[in-house]
Order: C-alpha cells, then structure tokens, then sequence
C-alpha cells in the first residue's frame, strides 16, 4: 500500500475540486473551486497520465458525499485569561482554531485549549455553510478535553447533517489505525496511521503515532480523531512537524472524560513524594534484594488518598495494580509499554476507584488499597485553582493581598522570576500549616507606591500570619480582620520576614483606595469567585 506525499495530495486534491464541481455549492465554495480548477488544471493533467500509482492513491482516500457526514467541525476560540500577578486586569486576547468531533446529543469533543480561559466559542461545518456560537458544558484541564454544545438551542440544527461518531477500542503499542482530516477544508481523507512510541512525560501517557510510509498532511491539528474500526480509537493533542508524528490521547481516557456528562474526571493525586532506587548501597540499607525495584517513598503528603490508605515514609512501593516497578521507577504497561511509575499511577484508574500497591515496609511484603480522590492538592492550604475564574484578591492602600496557591505561583515561574525564599518555604510547611487550621494562606505580593506605603515600596512576596495580633486561617477571614476597626486606626500586619510587623494608616489607606479607584483600579476587591479545583 502507498501513502501519498503533500505534493501528491496537492495534485489528489485538485482532482476531487474537478469532482466536486457537480454538486450544489454555497458562493463562497463555489468561488474557491472554480479558482482551484484553473490554477491546477496542470497538475490534473499530470494526475491522470499516471495510472496505476493514481489509482492505488485514489483508493487510499475516502471521500463522501457530504464533506461534514464524518463528524467533523472546526472550533474558534477567543481567550482572554486573567494576569495572576495583576489580578483586576486581563491579558491579552488571542485566537486559537482546532478540530472537534461530534458525538450526537449536541456534543463535541475537543481539545480544552478552546474552552480554557474562553471568551467565545465558535462552531462551524468544515465547507463554512454555517457558523454558531458555542459553549463548554465540560473540561478537564489535566487530561487536555473540552465538551462543546451550542450556546442556543436554536443553533442546535447545525449537527443535523454530521454524523456522530462512538468511542472505539483503545490503542497499544503496534497498532494500526486512520487518521481523518481534511484537505483545505473540503476533501476528506483518510491517512493511514501507526503507534510507534509513548510519551509519558506528561500527567497521561500519550501515544507517538506516524504515517505509514509518508509524511503529515498540511492541515493535521488538535483535535482530529483517529478512528479504528470507524470508531474513535483516539484524539490529536499536537504534532510534531520536524519528526512527522502526532501525539494521541487514547479512547481509555476520552471514554472516562466522557463517562458523565456534567462531572469533572480530574487525573487522581495519591500525595506522594518518590524517590529512586537505583543506589545498590540505598538498597541494601532498606533490606531489599539486589535487584529488587520500586520507588522509595520520602514523604507522604497530609490529607492525600496515601495517607488515608495508610502509607507511610520509608515505605518502598513495589507494584501499581499488580505491575511491578524496576529500580528505576518504570512498569511495563501491557498497552504502552515501558513507561514511568509515576505516569502510571495517575493514568490506571480514574478517580473514585480503588488502585492495590504492592509496598515493602521493613523488609515485609504486604499491600495497600488507595481510593483515588484529588485532596492532596483540593483540600490543603495551597490548592490549586480553576483556570477561567476570577482570582481573588484585595488591594487596599497599595498593598495588594492574594491566596498564595501553586497556581499563582506557577504563573510567578513563568514570568522567569522564580520563587522568592519566603514562598520556597511554604512547600515544607504544609503540616504545620494543616495543624494551625489553615484553610488559605494569604501572601502580601505587591506594593503599589502610595501615601499609605511609604517605606514599604520593596516589601512583597511574603505571607501574613496575623493582623492585630488574630491568626489568619482564611482570606475570607482575612478580609473581616483588616476591616475590623481599631482604637488608634493603625492596622498592625505580623509577616514571616524583616520587618516582621507593618503598621498602615487606616485613614491614610483609605484616602490611596479612593484615589486608586479614581485613577486605576475600580475594582479593589474580590473575595468570591476564584474557586479550587
């Protein structure tokens, strides 16, 4: 079997132009082929002097009668996320396009950059005959999957004539599968596809699929399916141009996002820190055999499913669901092969479900069964939050105050600043933090020069543990101790570095807030829209 190369499908494509001139095209269609007829009637020509290679190509693609009956739409997206380090403005705007496949009901599967952060959605038939507004009605961030609808039901009409497609069997190593997409829109194809590798450097694991025998078309993006046995088997996440490889979610997971519709089926979080194994001395000190695996655990975080399911540290985690792990940290999936230990405890089962770990604790063998849940990172004092909402945070005499949470500081790293001390700290106090019953911890992050700041103009990136000498548990909290009047109207603020103790001006605050309400920044406070994941 021959796979055609860009060049041929550049010369296949102006054949199915020639083809496609008898049926009842829009203007803007009929436009595109009468152009396309005449800048190719060359390459047509050379297609049909060459008679067997064309026709074993022609067979290779699978047009259809109505270029949308496979099930496929294109998605745009506006977004438009919020500047974490300034949190009353927005970023930015910018536009991202993908595939989406339909799978009846009025849903979309696609990937959740077209709803992360989105302003507006927008769905549209591949020839571009119609155009509606859309809505997310589901995404998981971890896993990379958004489920679209239309934004009113009138729209609804759109999927009368898209076929829905079914999830299929899941993909393994070896496995032969066809890549649908389109050719400028129109022409429909069908790229035969095969799984030569796995990528488990992400939170699941991802499969590295090639063209047999040929290269990528132009058009291949996220949010394509691959199909099996015409059913999805699988969903585009990215390509690789330089190596000429897509890399694929398997149907196992698109299926546990799509297990209920209006569920969140976040990647679990046992609460566990790891180490390797591959020191024979290391080894030996914990009592295990020469060439015994595992992964040594360090520590084991408060509040996590490990917890709860009894790990302890010193444990050595032996197996994940009856796989054993190698002194390196791998098992060997029966579908993805080699893949890493970690990988693997988040991508076996989903939450909700039990998962057995073999552990060697002192030399003895034994196993524990963990329900797999999030609270490691929902339920402590530095959670992650939801991308698309407002954070929260309170700005008030120049000093700007937010709910310190791995997702503020991810944003921190990002800008290329790294951490500041004070918050490297923070990763090693979660116990003590759990034991004085915080629920936030709430960081003072910037100054903003005003009469009320003078002298504390390079104070941020600290936390504040008391204000008017009352713990801080909560920002909510937080808000009512800092509007809690006092005798002399001095707001005493206790932090955790030099100076250790501020004291801001009631009156004076009060009088910058007007005036940056004025000049700036109207809104100086949210307190009730950022929300955990």
């Amino acid at each position: 079997m021959k796979i055609f190369s860009c060049a041929t499908m550049t010369v296949l494509a102006a054949a199915f132009s020639l083809s496609l001139s008898g049926c009842k095209p829009t203007p803007r269609t009929a436009n595109k082929l009468q152009n396309d007829e005449q800048q190719n009637r060359s390459f047509v020509d050379h297609a049909a002097s060459t008679e067997a290679d064309t026709a074993e190509q022609l067979a290779e693609v699978k047009q259809t009668s109505a270029i949308q009956g496979e099930g496929l739409l294109y998605v745009d997206s506006v977004r438009q996320g919020f500047d974490l380090l300034r949190p009353w403005e927005k970023e930015k705007t910018n536009r991202v396009h993908a595939m989406g496949v339909y799978l009846g009901n009025g849903r979309v599967l696609t990937v959740d950059d077209m709803a992360k952060d989105a302003t507006y959605i927008e769905l549209s038939l591949p020839d571009e005959t119609r155009r509606v507004p859309a809505k997310a009605i589901k995404r998981d961030e971890a896993m990379g999957l958004a489920l679209l609808g239309v934004q009113y039901e009138k729209d609804a009409d759109i999927f009368d004539k898209v076929k829905a497609q079914e999830p299929g069997v899941p993909l393994s190593l070896g496995s032969e599968a066809t890549l649908y997409t389109l050719i400028n829109r129109i022409i429909p194809v069908q790229v035969p596809m095969v799984v030569e590798s796995v990528d488990d450097s992400g939170l699941l694991p991802q499969l590295s699929m090639r063209v047999r025998g040929g290269t990528l078309p132009q058009d291949t993006g996220k949010g394509l399916p691959v199909l099996r046995d015409g059913r999805v088997a699988g969903l585009v996440m990215g390509r690789d141009t330089e190596d000429q490889t897509v890399r694929v979610l398997n149907a196992e997971f698109l299926r546990r996002f799509l297990m209920e519709s209006e569920k969140e089926v976040a990647v679990p979080v046992l609460g566990i820190r790891f180490s390797l194994l591959d020191d024979p001395a290391f080894r030996r000190y914990l009592r295990l055999p020469a060439n015994a695996g595992g992964l040594y655990v360090s520590e084991v975080l408060p509040l996590g499913a490990a917890e709860a399911a009894g790990l302890k540290q010193g444990d050595v985690v032996v197996s994940i669901g009856g796989i054993p792990i190698d002194n390196l940290g791998r098992c060997k999936h029966p579908s993805y092969g080699v893949v890493d230990a970690d990988t693997l405890l988040r991508s076996l089962k989903p939450n909700g479900e039990t998962l057995k770990l073999g552990i060697s604790r002192e030399g003895e063998r034994s196993e524990v069964v963990v329900e797999l849940n999030r609270d490691a990172v929902e339920k402590g004092p530095i959670p992650e939050e939801k991308g698309g909402v407002a954070p929260r945070y309170i700005l008030w005499g120049g000093l700007l105050f937010q709910p310190y949470t791995s997702t503020y500081s991810e944003a921190l790293r990002s800008r290329g600043n790294g951490l500041p001390i004070t918050f490297l700290r923070l990763k090693d106090q979660v116990k003590e933090l759990i034991k004085e019953k915080r629920r936030d911890v709430v960081a003072l992050t910037l100054i903003i020069p005003t009469p009320a700041t003078l002298g504390y103009e390079n104070l941020g990136f600290c936390i504040v543990e008391r204000v008017n000498g009352k713990p801080v548990q909560s920002f909510s909290q937080f808000a009512d101790l800092l509007d809690e009047p006092t005798a002399d109207g001095i707001v005493e603020l206790s932090i955790n570095r030099a100076p250790y103790t501020i004291y801001i001006d009631r009156g004076t605050a009060e009088a910058s807030n007007d005036a940056l309400r004025r000049r700036a920044i109207p809104q100086l406070r949210r307190l009730d829209e950022g929300s955990r994941k």
